[in-house]
Formats: structure tokens, C-alpha cells, sequence
């Protein structure tokens, strides 16, 4: 490709800078380039797009001017192993990963928008079918990944993980489609198990801490994104995440104080303790949490979702029993919560009864009404039924 058009014989290969291509992606002035430069927010992305141009991975054939063999600039047919200093990237390949080893498959360099391939899902023989590589299947599901093809990317990383669970890379891009796909509790138990792979990570943490906002676990999202920081001090996300917390944190102490002047009023107000009980959870101090949930509980007995977060904390400091009696009361209370049916298949299975286990989290999937929620509880029966355990 040749931005010359009078030029007869395009030169095969004639790559911008690593900096042009950044701009161009950015579609940023050249002044804002140079600020983030000197801030050094640009580094890594700039060190993947020269490995890409270097490895000739960016070229031609993922070139947004290359369109059915020609280039659009110069009317010209051009091979798609060449590059002139007019290349963009398609949106596909922007945010590629780029690892060595990744140039040696020729179908992804020219990777179409069709997704996973369909002998890929139904799980044809290898030998027969022709299968990509791990490493192949899992650069597809990024690229799967960010095109916003989500489902289909979490079917790639599963694929991949199934033959490697320790595949880090398509561990934290699991983490990150259940994220968007707000399931944040999978989300979460799946950044943790990469945590144990490559615990100096920063992107990990800082994702684990939005993860941990959006499950309301305040001080936990702290030190997620502290740890993050501590990592990698040059990053806009985990500052940002963190100042965000730190607001909400502040918020949750001065309501607590408020509630502290109510009950002095009022010491029998169970609405007052229950709120109080949710205040000390997202603040991450279980013990004082679960005791306003019982003062709570002892004035209004009827409140269902008391008893399922009451429960939620017992499970989680190991009395799973007391938890399953929490959890068989909020069902009495209120029969058609879904959240109480997951968490009473979390504590059977914990207490060996995978059958009880599925069957409740059969009722939960049924009375999910958010995808999320629902894919969840289908997931966590999918493997009681697959293997008798589910994380």
C-alpha cells in the first residue's frame, strides 16, 4: 500500500512510527501524545504496536484502507503482507495482545469478524477438523472480546482453559467478559485464581477492585486497588477506582454515625440496625454486620433479605449450618428469591449434597430475572452436574 499515487510499484514494506499509528488510533493531536508520553501513560501501548510492526503483524491485510484486496487511498490492488505510512489498524486488531509467538498464526493475522469457527463448538476431532493451537484460540478470543462479542469470547477462554488452567492471560480475560457481562462474583473468583498464578499483575488488581465495587465490598476494593497502585503507580483507572471508593467509604461512616444518634432515640428500630447491618457489610466489618442483622431480626422477624445476608456472612466465616438455617428461613419469608436459592446450593454443596445443591440452583435460574444472575446459577449447576464441586 502507498499513499503516492503517481508511484507504479508500491514499496512491500514502509511502516509509519509507532507513534504515528498511536495517534492514529487515538485520533488525538500530536501535543496530547507528547503530555501522556512525558506522564508515561503511553509506554506499554507503544512497546505492542512497534512488536506488532516489527513482527509484521500490523500490516496491509489488517489495514482499515485494505478493503477486498485494494487499497481505498490509491485505487490499487496490494498484497496484504505490505504497509506504507497511511496504516490504521481495523477496530479488531487495535487492542491486540501481542506476544512472541503470536505472528506464527497466519489465520489470525487476517482474522475476519465471523467469530469462533463452528467445528470449534461443537467439538469436532482435531485431527480431523483441523484445530488452532491453544494459544491461536485464545488470541481469537480477544479479538472476540473486543469487538463486544462476549459470549462467544468466554466460550474461546473457557476452551482454552480446559486445556490449561493456569493459562493466565485467558484468566484475566475471563475475568474481564464476566465483568461486562456483569456476572461480578465469577468475575471476581476468576481474577482471584489468577491472582495465584502472577500476583504482581496491576491490571488484575485494578479490574478485581471494580469487581468488588460492583459487589459492594468497599474496603476490600481499597486494597485492591492500593495493591494495584503499589504495582504500577502510572494508572489513571486504579486512582480513579480509588478515590471513588474512598468517597463511598467516607458516606457509608458518616451514615453510620447518623444511624448511631437514631438508635440512641429509638434502640428497637429494626430498620435502622438492618440498614446498619448493610453499611458495616459493604465496610467489609462482618462481625458487627451480622450482630445488626440479628438486633434487626429480633424486631422484624419477617425480613427476608435480613436473614439471606445474615446467612451470606455465617457461609462465609465457615458456620455453614447456622447459614443454611438462614437462608431456609429468608425462603420461608420470601420463596421466590432467587439470590437465597444460589447461596442455600453454595452451602449444600459445602455440606457434600451436590443433589440438594443443583436442585436449588435449578429454582434460582428459573427465578433470575437479569441475565447475569441467571448464567450464573446455570454455571454453578452446569458443574455440580459436570463434576459434584462448583468454586
Amino acid at each position: 500500500m502507498t499513499c503516492k499515487k503517481l508511484t507504479s510499484s508500491p514499496p512491500e514494506w514502509d511502516p509509519p512510527a509507532p507513534s504515528t499509528v498511536y495517534i492514529k488510533i487515538k485520533n488525538i493531536p500530536y501535543e496530547t501524545f507528547k503530555a501522556r508520553l512525558n506522564e508515561g501513560l503511553v509506554t506499554t501501548e507503544l512497546d505492542q504496536i512497534r512488536y506488532r510492526l516489527e513482527k509484521r503483524i500490523y500490516c496491509c491485510g489488517v489495514c482499515s484502507k485494505h478493503v477486498n484486496g485494494y487499497c481505498i487511498i490509491t485505487n490499487r490492488k496490494v498484497e496484504p503482507e505490505r504497509i506504507c505510512k497511511a496504516f490504521v489498524p481495523k477496530e479488531e486488531f487495535i487492542y491486540l495482545d501481542s506476544r512472541p509467538g503470536s505472528e506464527t498464526s497466519p489465520d489470525f493475522r487476517y482474522l475476519s469478524e465471523t467469530g469462533l469457527r463452528k467445528n470449534y463448538l461443537e467439538g469436532e476431532d482435531p485431527e480431523k477438523s483441523n484445530l488452532k493451537s491453544t494459544e491461536s484460540l485464545y488470541e481469537e478470543g480477544v479479538i472476540l472480546y473486543r469487538q463486544g462479542r462476549l459470549r462467544l469470547a468466554l466460550e474461546a477462554f473457557d476452551m482454552v482453559l480446559l486445556e490449561n488452567p493456569r493459562h493466565f492471560p485467558a484468566l484475566f480475560h475471563r475475568g474481564n467478559t464476566l465483568l461486562k457481562l456483569k456476572r461480578y462474583e465469577e468475575a471476581l473468583e476468576t481474577f482471584e485464581s489468577a491472582s495465584r498464578i502472577n500476583p504482581n499483575h496491576p491490571g488484575l488488581w485494578t479490574n478485581s477492585g471494580f469487581a468488588l465495587v460492583k459487589l459492594e465490598h468497599l474496603r476490600q476494593a481499597l486494597e485492591a486497588f492500593e495493591k494495584s497502585i503499589s504495582l504500577n503507580p502510572v494508572q489513571k483507572n486504579a486512582w480513579e477506582g480509588k478515590e471513588a471508593v474512598l468517597v463511598r467509604v467516607r458516606k457509608c461512616e458518616e451514615k453510620l454515625k447518623e444511624f448511631e444518634k437514631s438508635l440512641k432515640r429509638n434502640p428497637e428500630d429494626a430498620d435502622i440496625w438492618f440498614e446498619k447491618g448493610k453499611l458495616y457489610l459493604k465496610l467489609g466489618e462482618l462481625e458487627k454486620s451480622r450482630e445488626a442483622f440479628e438486633k434487626a431480626l429480633e424486631e422484624k422477624s419477617e425480613n427476608a433479605e435480613a436473614w439471606h445476608l445474615r446467612g451470606k456472612i455465617l457461609f462465609e466465616t465457615g458456620s455453614e449450618k447456622e447459614a443454611l438455617h438462614a437462608f431456609e428461613m429468608a425462603l420461608r419469608k420470601k420463596p421466590n428469591f432467587p439470590e437465597a436459592w444460589y447461596e442455600k446450593g453454595r452451602v449444600l454443596l459445602s455440606l457434600g449434597n451436590p443433589k440438594g445443591a443443583e436442585n436449588a440452583f435449578k429454582i434460582a435460574a428459573d427465578l433470575s430475572e437479569s441475565k447475569g444472575a441467571k448464567a450464573k446459577a446455570e454455571t454453578a449447576r452446569a458443574r455440580v452436574k459436570r463434576s459434584g464441586s462448583v468454586k
